[in-house]
């Protein structure tokens, strides 16, 4: 049997908590710019797929605030398609691949309206779709010139909303943290399986947590805790100017096993002012 190290660390910074359902990861690129001159392009996307507290499932692109700076002045635009839901996880990831991301994807390679398409939501009645832009009129010609509503469905309403700091984007677009972290286990998977991984074999899974510098307490807490809960600690390191602390455990790695770890591990974290980070295991095979 052999084994091969495989770890995905989740680039994410914390923003400071304000209403709720915040923005609180953001991925960082060396790129960014004012919003001015988005629209798409020029930066790294990262479509993530989950289904929301309220029940809507989202596709939302979470790399679009790491290539902008967001200013006054923008538009949020919301293309309503009424009769255009499902009602399962299923159903809607198939609805988004096979027709509404392709749609997007072929509207965004325009560049001629300064538009950035973030999102799109379903539920069991709607397909709703989010757009920034500067130029609605632009946005509306193209709409129509690229046959969007004939791709995707028919009764299309737009309605229009200032948006000045993508308040809509962020507190009812973007994952919070727990949806964040089931989007990058998925994403772990996959790469685990894809290197012949078998999800249903006991890993020893590494949990990396940070704490700011003057949290050393803290974080020897959160590791004297997590021994109660079965957890093996490594010694709390200072290192890249922040406290790490790892905490280790075997579990399975399918989704739902993981996912239950994490989200664990993730309260602990919180229970003593830390943060999540990434978890890592090695591949197993049969």
């Amino acid at each position: 049997m052999k084994r091969f190290l495989t770890s995905i660390a989740i680039m994410a910074t914390v923003l400071s908590a304000s209403a709720q359902n915040q923005l609180f990861y953001k991925h960082m690129f060396e790129n960014k710019t004012s919003d001015e001159s988005i629209v798409g392009h020029g930066y790294r996307d990262d479509w993530g797929f989950y289904k929301s507290n309220d029940g809507r499932f989202i596709l939302v692109d979470m790399a679009i605030l790491s290539a902008v700076e967001p200013t006054q002045g923008i538009i949020c635009c919301t293309m309503k398609f009424d009769g255009e839901g499902c009602k399962t996880e299923e159903e809607a990831k198939v609805k988004f691949e096979s027709k509404v991301k392709p749609a997007i994807e072929s509207l965004a390679n325009d560049k001629t309206n300064k538009s950035a398409y973030v999102a799109a939501t379903m539920d069991s009645t709607k397909l709703e779709i989010f757009v920034y832009t500067y130029k609605t009129d632009e946005l509306k010609k193209e709409i129509e010139k690229s046959k969007f509503v004939g791709k995707i469905g028919k009764n299309m309403n737009i309605s229009i909303n200032n948006d000045q700091n993508w308040e809509i984007y962020q507190s009812k677009l973007f994952p919070d943290q727990w949806n964040y972290q089931k989007i990058q286990n998925q994403r772990i998977i996959e790469d685990l399986q894809s290197k012949g991984d078998v999800d249903s074999k006991l890993h020893i899974v590494s949990h990396l947590i940070s704490f700011p510098l003057d949290k050393r307490e803290n974080a020897d807490k959160f590791s004297a805790k997590a021994k109660t809960w079965k957890y093996y600690a490594d010694e709390v390191i200072e290192e890249e100017g922040v406290l790490k602390a790892t905490i280790t455990k075997k579990s399975k790695t399918d989704l739902e096993s993981i996912t239950t770890v994490t989200m664990e591990v993730m309260n602990l974290a919180k229970e003593f002012g830390g943060d999540y980070v990434e978890w890592s295991t090695r591949v197993m095979r049969d």
